[in-house]
């Protein structure tokens, strides 16, 4: 039963009881003449229904009407069609002229026959998206924004290791990308493809909480537009490094060298034949030692040396997690091809030797800026100086590299040409890789230990086993902006946020996201915001909409245009049934309630004789 039916029915009955209540008065007292009681009981009837209209007014047919809501950036209404209705959303230039509304809700209930929406400008906020769309809308977009509107911040990192920003800009033609280090120096530059994406590379520094910056200029190299790029560095144990050789080289010696100069845990042993092994003590790949080691580097000949356990004991490492990097110093034979294709990555050519060039050096003085600042230990001296100058100003060696390729594999590095070198796949959660370079060692003999360096913190950063990363609140936006509602998931009871001025707010979880476990926060301030699990503390980054006004109204127009083309498809209807009015019908309840009650309180004439 509806309420319609509950309210006619509650009125029945009280009619009905004051009709009985009226005839046993009647018949007690015989006082009233038989119109009076008549006019009784028909103005009780006229007040009950006369009630239920004023409760439940009959519906009225209203003509669909048209209303344009101006948002961000939105031009004036001036050409807005006669018979629209025009509002401005709080975000909309002050400038237009139009009536105010707070939200979208507030406009479209005060024009309850709308069934044509046009929203000119940016789009919806965040607080309007959720908000039910007429059948019809119109997106009439403001000029696209001019800069960054596109970010990837890079991922959680550790002390000295790179990382790349990824970005998109529009608008500007002979762009040019930089990125600079939170003391304001570049650090990488580059010009934006076609499609207006770019990719810089940086160094993180010491652990912590940092902020980045990438700037965008013109031609004429003016800053259009500089955004925030928040970066995590946490500190992390140090990469676990096997180096098992067919033979003693000069490579092993050197590779030991920088091992030691990073800080890694380096363990080396190359067979000198007839069972003799140098280097460290000899251990053997088993399981137990394989999960205790980041990185596996094996050649060509102890890759033929293995045993058919070993073999298996490095696969099935692989899959959990291990990197596995085969160094080639002379062609392969079958069967370590073989064993390869076993692991999961499979080869093509290497019977001949080729000269190597590797890339140019970058910009002194933006590989200066990627260090960082020096140590207050490691001030510079006249001689100092003078001996780095020399030697990184030395030129880069020919090396040599057999035409060995990894079939569907990603570039381990690139050549002076841009040309795949060597190569890697996943395999389980571990990564394999080829590198067909035989004296990376000559770089150290002449002088440019910073590229021997810089090629083997490449090659061991990318195949490194995946730190264990503890359960973490999955945050619903890669880019949360101040002001607006964002989701947390996957938290724990009694979570709590800190932002950046110290106020400190418990999340209180959405039964209604069961599994998910998630709850809204409504951050204030822009910078970083630290998530509080029990002992455990997770930050995440929040961005200004007032410092990255591009890629905030980039995002506003996408989300809009999914609203809309996600919004219900119902056909728009001639006209609109609504509610009428209610004060016809109360003022004629309050007129017949009166005369009522008079009628009812009227002493009838006295009676004669």
């Amino acid at each position: 039963m509806n309420d319609a039916a509950w309210i006619a029915s509650a009125l029945l009955a009280i009619v009905l009881i004051g009709s009985v209540r009226t005839l046993l008065q009647q018949r007690r007292s015989g006082t009233r003449t038989t119109a009076r009681i008549l006019a009784l009981l028909v103005l009780q009837l006229g007040a009950a229904a006369l009630l239920y209209f004023t409760l439940l007014p009959p519906p009225v047919h209203i003509a669909a009407q048209h209303l344009t809501v101006l948002t961000g950036h939105a031009t004036t209404a001036s050409n807005t069609a006669a018979d629209g209705t025009v509002m401005a959303l709080p975000e909309a230039p002050s400038r237009s002229g139009a009536r105010i509304a707070p939200d979208l809700a507030t406009a479209l209930r005060q024009h309850p026959g709308t069934q044509a929406l046009v929203l000119r400008g940016d789009g919806l906020a965040a607080r309007d998206r959720d908000t039910a769309l007429p059948a019809e809308v119109t997106l009439q977009p403001a000029a696209a924004p001019r800069g960054w509107v596109a970010l990837q911040p890079p991922a959680i990192t550790v002390p000295g290791a790179p990382f790349t920003v990824r970005a998109r800009a529009q608008g500007v033609t002979a762009a040019r990308a930089e990125l600079l280090d939170p003391a304001g120096s570049v650090v990488d530059r580059a010009v934006p493809g076609r499609d207006g994406s770019v990719a810089l590379d940086g160094v993180a520094r010491a652990s912590g909480r940092s902020e980045f910056s990438l700037r965008l200029l013109d031609a004429d190299r003016h800053v259009v537009d500089t955004v925030p790029v928040p970066l995590q560095t946490d500190d992390a144990p140090g990469v676990r490094v096997l180096v098992v050789a067919g033979a003693p080289t000069p490579e092993l010696k050197y590779l030991r060298r920088w091992a030691t100069d990073t800080g890694l845990e380096l363990h080396a042993q190359a067979s000198a034949g007839a069972g003799v092994m140098l280097g460290d003590a000899p251990v053997a790949l088993t399981a137990a030692r394989l999960a205790a080691t980041d990185v596996l580097i094996l050649d060509e000949r102890s890759v033929a040396a293995l045993s058919p356990a070993q073999r298996a004991a490095v696969q099935q490492a692989l899959r959990d997690g291990l990197g596995v990097l085969v160094r080639s110093s002379g062609p392969l034979t079958d069967g370590t091809r073989q064993t390869l294709r076993s692991w999961g990555l499979a080869t093509s050519g290497g019977n001949q030797s080729l000269p190597l060039r590797l890339a140019a050096d970058p910009d002194p003085a933006l590989l200066q800026a990627r260090r960082g600042p020096q140590r207050a230990a490691s001030a510079p001296t006249a001689a100092i100086d003078e001996a780095d100058s020399t030697s990184h100003n030395a030129p880069l060696p020919a090396l040599e590299q057999f035409n060995l390729r990894a079939l569907a594999a990603t570039p381990l590095l690139h050549d002076a040409g841009g040309a795949a070198l060597g190569g890697w796949r996943d395999v389980g959660r571990g990564r394999l890789a080829l590198l067909p370079v035989t004296d990376s060692y000559r770089l150290v003999l002449a002088g440019r230990d910073d590229r021997h360096a810089e090629l083997w913190s490449s090659v061991v950063a990318t195949l490194a086993r995946p730190l264990a990363v503890p359960a973490s609140v999955r945050v619903g936006s890669a880019t949360p902006w101040a002001g607006e509602r964002i989701a947390l998931c996957a938290l724990a009871d009694g979570t709590t946020v800190r932002s950046p001025q110290g106020a400190t707010v418990v999340l209180h979880i959405d039964p209604d996201t069961a599994g998910d476990r998630c709850a809204g926060y409504w951050p204030q301030q822009a910078g970083w915001h630290h998530l509080q699990i029990g002992t455990r503390t997770q930050a995440f980054y929040v961005f200004d909409p007032a410092h990255a006004q591009a890629m905030h109204r980039q995002q506003t127009r996408d989300a809009t245009a999914l609203r809309v083309a996600t919004a219900g498809s119902a056909g728009a209807k001639a006209a609109r049934a609504v509610p009428g009015p209610r004060w016809p019908w109360l003022l004629a309840f309050v007129l017949v309630a009166g005369l009522l009650w008079w009628l009812e309180r009227r002493r009838g004439p006295a009676p004669t004789g």
